[in-house]
């Protein structure tokens, strides 16, 4: 499994992260929307609280989002051009290094989209026949209206190109919708019981780590979401997502919308939260 997480900026990522290295085996992580090495440095940390040293993490593709990542102040952002022969390097790294486990694993591999789908689409771009084996869960996608018109995907809107391709390129996708995922069961508050649990003065690291990521998420914004441990859930198969399958016209700015001659994909249409939270608080009790 190859979890493709923009760790560093909502909570969901440490979390997602904390609970496949517990669940998954054959776990890689691949950090989305990369700033400066700087999510690969906080997903290795976390791994290492988490004994899993043995995991793999790879830098991803460098959106230059320096306001996107929440806790490290230490570094000022770079001249403007400076770092960009040092980002396409990083880019054919990283390409490289997907390719290479591709190449070396036989069966499938889940892909477990959490952030924009640049890494992904890079890789296809280099390796086509990629796309016939990997099976992309992607957290992504709106179906509702606002105002009159469906919003755009946070995770579709950083890089709308890349997740217009993706989502072309491969046969059969699934996506956890946003209307799914920004549901009030999921909502995460300072007085979430969750958070209480890693905030335990007889918590491990990992799980103090985890809390003061939150707390400074939660100092900024009133709420997060546990988006990406339900997408997470769907890719390992449990049976708290249902999905349909419909026909999805793709716009230019990456808006989702039901069309007769869409492309056919897989979209949650359902979700058994209380059976999902209960999963996830065990998986995470320290």
């Amino acid at each position: 499994m190859i979890l493709d997480t923009d760790i560093g900026w909502q909570p969901g990522g440490l979390l997602v992260l904390a609970a496949a290295a517990r669940v998954v085996p054959n776990l890689v992580v691949v950090t989305a929307d990369e700033t400066r090495g700087r999510r690969a440095q906080l997903a290795r940390h976390a791994l290492n609280l988490l004994d899993c040293t043995d995991v793999a993490v790879i830098p991803g593709f460098d959106l230059g989002g320096e306001e996107r990542f929440l806790l490290d102040t230490d570094h000022p952002p770079p001249e403007h051009g400076e770092d960009f022969l040092e980002r396409i390097r990083g880019l054919d790294r990283m390409i490289a290094a997907v390719v290479e486990l591709c190449e070396t694993t036989t069966g499938p591999i889940q892909w477990v989209g959490l952030g924009p789908m640049s890494n992904l689409t890079a890789v296809i771009s280099r390796l086509p026949e990629i796309a016939d084996r990997v099976r992309v869960t992607q957290l992504g996608g709106v179906h509702h209206r606002y105002r009159g018109r469906t919003a755009v995907s946070e995770n579709f809107r950083i890089d709308p190109t890349s997740a217009g391709l993706a989502l072309r390129a491969l046969h059969t996708s699934r996506l956890v919708l946003h209307d799914h995922t920004d549901h009030d069961a999921l909502q995460i508050t300072p007085n979430s019981p969750l958070l209480q649990m890693f905030e335990n003065p007889t918590a491990p690291r990992w799980a103090n780590l985890l809390a003061m990521h939150m707390r400074a998420w939660l100092a900024r914004e009133p709420r997060t979401w546990l988006r990406a441990p339900l997408t997470l859930s769907a890719a390992l198969g449990l049976p708290f997502v249902a999905f349909r399958t419909e026909r999805i016209a793709i716009h230019p700015d990456t808006r989702l919308s039901s069309a007769l001659h869409g492309r056919s994909m897989q979209a949650s249409s359902t979700v058994d939260y209380d059976e999902f939270l209960s999963w996830m608080h065990g998986t995470l009790r320290p």
